[in-house]
């Protein structure tokens, strides 16, 4: 069982590329490398938060933006850390640094994903669109969803 005490929200951050990149490796069947990691904190429309127990990253979200549009790439927990208020910390994270700066945030997600599929009409998306054959390994259908921020 993990205590809810040792969690910390922190900035995306070079200290924290290793962990991310483990972490995606945990819960993604085509996680993304450090490199892309890496090269996403050089970016300056890139936004990035981590939740940290100890020293380990047990929650990570990436998002990048243009104009007023957040468009999410990357929400995760560890399977151990789930149910725990984490995902939604990071969204409030990322929102609170966004506000004033975008009104519209967009997603993919797998169509089998049901949990994060909950977890994001929980936060306000609705689902906006459908691709057919958009993930592999297995090749699955992605929703599009959007909330207004």
């Amino acid at each position: 069982m993990t205590q809810r005490a040792d969690f910390r929200i922190e900035l995306f951050s070079p200290k924290n590329i290793h962990g991310v990149a483990e972490l995606a490796k945990r819960c993604f069947s085509t996680p993304w490398s450090e490199e892309i990691y890496r090269r996403e904190l050089e970016n300056p429309q890139s936004v990035g938060f981590v939740c940290v127990n100890g020293d380990m990253v047990v929650g990570m979200i990436h998002c990048n933006y243009v104009l007023d549009e957040l468009t999410l790439n990357t929400l995760c927990v560890d399977a151990a850390y789930r149910r725990h208020g984490i995902a939604k910390q990071l969204w409030f994270a990322v929102t609170e640094m966004m506000q004033g700066v975008c009104t519209v945030c967009y997603l993919e997600v797998r169509e089998s994903n049901l949990a994060a599929r909950t977890l994001y009409e929980s936060l306000g998306f609705a689902q906006n669109g459908y691709r057919p054959r958009y993930y592999s390994l297995p090749e699955e259908a992605a929703v599009l969803m959007e909330a207004k921020l």
